[in-house]
């Protein structure tokens, strides 16, 4: 019910937020602090609008490969290094932390995927969506292990099954059982981190699983699993690029840096799939085969500018989750999107 959705969520995570905002103060130095805006923003060095900015905090999740190919490149500090910025890497193991970490100001921009923007903005979290990627359920599934005896959707009635709220895996399980004609009253609900969610899996605490890569492949890989849905039949969806309000507005040139040096990194990416998968096996710990069983089916993403239909897509994410009573309010993904100045 949404009142204990009230309970368990929000207040957790105003909490969270000022004990998140103490941390960093004490422990991480050089978080973004607003400068003048540029009249004229330039993507190469000198950055007029940024030059009292000392660092750029950037989030990245440990198991998607775009930021994490940027961050093994280096190729944000090569290019930031004639103004004096240096760059933070900040891991984490989902979305909703470095939702939590933005709302801190700890973290100025990142990568996640489609529902923790969606549970900050229904927080009042100011963060805005600066670019999206392509289609990312190609690596999602709802999985079983192979000694299950469930065979289908239809048949998760009344099993344990994990949710990571406020994850792009929790809209990926909430579709899939939609279309076996279930809802989350059918299933018993088992409401875990990410990290939490795979090791119940795996020590059968709960017998059903909606995951992602790399977990994903490498259950796959060791023929470990069997699959009751894949995310590209059941939930397409996409991973977004969002930034806090106020590092967008007042370093809009920063940005647009940043994003430009992602989508060259995608590029060399394409060209070189295996020494891809090598970087990502280094920067997520897991074996280079892995990554190449992952990549077969997840081609590198791409960077594109926020449009009408990625809105839509996102909107309609806002209203299944406002019916269900698993968001206190209804907004509008738009009020969110970041418009740079030409």
């Amino acid at each position: 019910m949404f009142i204990s959705y009230r309970k368990s969520w929000l207040p957790a995570n105003i909490a969270r937020y000022f004990l998140l905002a103490f941390t960093t103060f004490l422990l991480v130095t050089g978080c973004s602090s607003p400068s003048t805006q540029s009249n004229s923003p330039q993507v190469e060095p000198t950055i007029a609008s940024s030059k009292k900015l000392e660092v750029i905090n950037i989030g990245h999740q440990s198991g998607t490969p775009g930021l994490n190919l940027l961050k093994a490149q280096g190729y944000l500090e090569k290019r930031f290094a004639a103004d004096g910025i240096a760059i933070k890497w900040i891991e984490f193991r989902g979305g909703p932390p470095m939702m939590e970490a933005m709302a801190a100001n700890s973290v100025d921009i990142g990568n996640v995927g489609n529902l923790p923007p969606i549970f900050a903005q229904a927080g009042d979290n100011p963060i805005v969506y600066v670019a999206a990627t392509g289609s990312n359920a190609g690596a999602q599934a709802v999985i079983v292990r192979k000694d299950s005896p469930i065979k289908t959707l239809a048949e998760l009635k009344g099993k344990k099954v994990a949710i990571q709220k406020g994850t792009a895996l929790q809209y990926l399980l909430l579709k899939a059982i939609a279309s076996a004609g279930l809802t989350l009253n059918d299933i018993q609900p088992v409401y875990l981190t990410i990290p939490e969610s795979q090791v119940a899996f795996e020590s059968a605490r709960v017998d059903v699983l909606p995951t992602s890569d790399p977990f994903y492949a490498r259950k796959e890989r060791a023929n470990e699993i069997r699959v009751l849905a894949k995310g590209s039949d059941v939930a397409p969806q996409r991973a977004y690029y969002i930034a806090t309000r106020n590092f967008a507005e007042n370093h809009p040139d920063l940005v647009k840096v940043i994003l430009e040096e992602q989508r060259k990194v995608e590029e060399w990416a394409k060209a070189n799939p295996n020494e891809v998968a090598n970087l990502l096996a280094a920067q997520t710990r897991q074996e280079p085969g892995v990554w190449k069983w992952a990549l077969e089916r997840r081609p590198i993403l791409g960077v594109f500018d926020i449009t009408d239909e990625f809105v839509a897509e996102q909107q309609q994410v806002v209203e299944l989750f406002y019916s269900q009573k698993l968001i206190p309010k209804t907004f509008q993904i738009k009020d969110a999107v970041w418009k740079p100045k030409s």
